[in-house]
């Protein structure tokens, strides 16, 4: 292959790189789509008929509060990848917000009472980044957002996650919380957990700064590390025993691999990790478990 040729090809691939930030990570496309892939998992992993208004109504319930929350950060608490941080200062970017609220509130019309009943609790994320608190006097005076409890940032992302995965697609097909949606919510809670967690280790520098204090702000990254890995593996040996003795339909050959996948995040990401090692990385493993479902129902067929 000529120099000349080579340098072309990669010019296009710097283009497509460029394209796939633009169109996908900057806008967190790729993170809705990715949260908005594990209702399938749960549906599956439930026995809940497919239901695709549960899968576009999770998409845009993720979409708009990510949006939102980089936003109000862009203004805030500016974003340290300067392309992210012009991206978010264009007036445009309003109109994907937009249309996220406006799907959600079509879906809503046209939702089962029950569904409505439990969409309440995304309030939490729609106002998670906006300052509601004024502390402090005169100049000092500061405006305090949820994410501003020491500690509570990565949490509620998870708990919020997690609430909305599990009620949302089990309120459309008014099925039951038992004992495999206990242990699918545990499951969840971790992985999300780990994910939003580790996104804090990727903005250790500027959430001090800013001084919001997150779980590696306050026991340091290998601790957060150790918490993490701890809860993954303690997920692990519950299930196990589950799993031995045939009480849950959560399948080891999606939940084993995806863990061993938080396990290597876990591990491997840093501070100073490129920013989009997190953004495609991290937050692609969110379509592990449903390609895993896939997959493995391939096989059983």
């Amino acid at each position: 292959m000529s120099l000349s040729h080579q340098q072309k090809s990669s010019k296009v691939g710097q283009w497509l790189y460029q394209r796939f930030l633009t169109l996908a990570i900057y806008p967190s496309i790729w993170t809705a789509a990715g949260v908005a892939s594990l209702v399938y998992f749960v549906q599956e992993t439930l026995g809940l008929p497919p239901d695709w208004r549960a899968v576009v109504f999770i998409f845009a319930a993720a979409l708009l509060p990510y949006n939102l929350d980089r936003l109000l950060d862009s203004y805030v608490q500016p974003i340290p990848d300067p392309k992210a941080q012009s991206y978010f200062r264009n007036p445009s970017i309003w109109l994907l917000p937009l249309i996220a609220a406006l799907t959600l509130g079509i879906l809503l019309c046209w939702a089962p009472q029950k569904v409505r009943f439990v969409s309440s609790g995304g309030l939490v994320p729609l106002i998670y980044g906006l300052p509601l608190l004024p502390l402090g006097r005169g100049k000092s005076r500061r405006w305090y957002r949820l994410k501003d409890i020491p500690g509570a940032k990565a949490w509620i992302v998870a708990v919020v996650i997690t609430y909305a995965l599990v009620a949302v697609p089990l309120a459309y097909a008014d099925g039951v919380f038992d004992r495999s949606a206990i242990l699918t919510t545990l499951f969840l809670f971790v992985f999300t957990g780990t994910n939003s967690h580790l996104f804090d280790v990727r903005d250790i520098n500027s959430d001090r700064e800013k001084g919001v204090l997150t779980l590696p702000l306050i026991v340091g990254v290998q601790g957060n590390r150790f918490i993490w890995t701890g809860l993954t593996l303690s997920l692990l040996i519950v299930l196990s025993g589950f799993w031995a003795k045939e009480l849950t339909a959560l399948p080891p050959a999606v939940i084993v691999p995806t863990l061993l996948a938080n396990l290597f995040f876990i591990w491997l990401l840093r501070p100073e990790t490129s920013r989009n090692v997190y953004n495609i990385g991290l937050d692609g493993c969110l379509f592990v478990p449903t390609l895993l479902i896939h997959i493995t129902n391939f096989f059983a067929k």
